[in-house]
């Protein structure tokens, strides 16, 4: 009886053992297995529909609702249009090109969520190819919108030549990237740019800028304790010289000599006593 107790509770000790531990297979995914974290078969999939560098305009269409098909006029349907990417000058070694896209709203109405997504290509595309997906807020109706994607730092590095490492040669710039918003031209959506056709812009304005507004700020506060400094020191009156009676110059601070008084008391004095002695030796 004791035996079967004792195997039944070692049984039980090493199956809830074997249930707590994990198994390091289970921690690892299939990011870590292809290396990149996101996927662009979406945006091979609007390549296979579009094309790239293209246009399409259809003046009505039908649209599929809950309700049915609904025929939506042409002037009602709006439409999102790549104006242009540039790439901002890189500051960070350990980050991605990042790239501004500027895109347009040529509709009577605002649109907001939609996607944008850009693709490092080098050679031919593929879904595990280094790309980026970002959400845009809202776009009002006929203004345009800047948005700033970076890619992952894996697009600097995707091939080799002769021992040197090489980066992407061609961006993919898709715009409703998942093809949710109905538009008069869908196949503007998708743009395709050598690396080497892109500008790079600049960004580092902003600091000289800044220092220009606090120097500025400095001269201009100089500018105002001066005059306040001014009025704060109080003039002296100096007397007129003129004014005194009998053409007499008198300093307000000149004081009489003791010394002299002193000596011109003793000779009087003295003179006196000497008078005195005079006239009593001639009585």
């Amino acid at each position: 009886m004791n035996r079967q107790t004792l195997t039944k509770v070692l049984m039980t000790t090493s199956f809830i053992v074997c249930m707590t531990m994990k198994s390091d297979a289970q921690q690892i995914n299939a990011s870590h297995l292809f290396g990149n974290h996101s996927y662009c078969g979406h945006v091979i999939d609007l390549i296979s529909q579009h094309g790239v560098n293209n246009t399409f305009h259809r003046g009505s269409t039908f649209h599929s609702s809950p309700f049915g098909h609904v025929l939506i006029p042409s002037g009602e349907i709006g439409d999102l249009q790549i104006v242009e990417v540039h790439q901002h000058e890189p500051l960070d070694s350990a980050c991605g090109p990042t790239f501004a896209i500027v895109i347009q709203n040529q509709s009577t109405r605002r649109v907001c969520g939609f996607h944008v997504s850009a693709v490092a290509v080098f050679g031919h595309i593929c879904p595990t190819s280094p790309n980026v997906t970002v959400k845009t807020d809202k776009i009002e109706a006929g203004e345009s919108l800047e948005v700033l994607v970076t890619l992952p730092i894996e697009a600097l590095a995707m091939g080799n030549r002769n021992g040197q490492v090489i980066g992407f040669q061609r961006l993919v710039v898709a715009i409703d990237s998942f093809d949710e918003l109905m538009e008069s031209d869908e196949a503007n959506n998708l743009k395709a740019f050598d690396a080497a056709s892109i500008p790079v812009v600049s960004v580092s304005v902003s600091t000289t800028v800044e220092s220009e507004s606090v120097s500025t700020i400095q001269s201009d506060s100089v500018q105002n304790v001066q005059p306040l400094a001014e009025n704060l020191v109080p003039q002296s009156e100096v007397p007129q010289i003129d004014s005194l009676p009998n053409g007499q110059n008198e300093s307000p601070n000149s004081q009489p000599d003791v010394d002299s008084l002193r000596s011109a008391i003793k000779m009087l004095d003295t003179s006196n006593a000497m008078g005195d002695v005079a006239a009593a030796s001639g009585i």
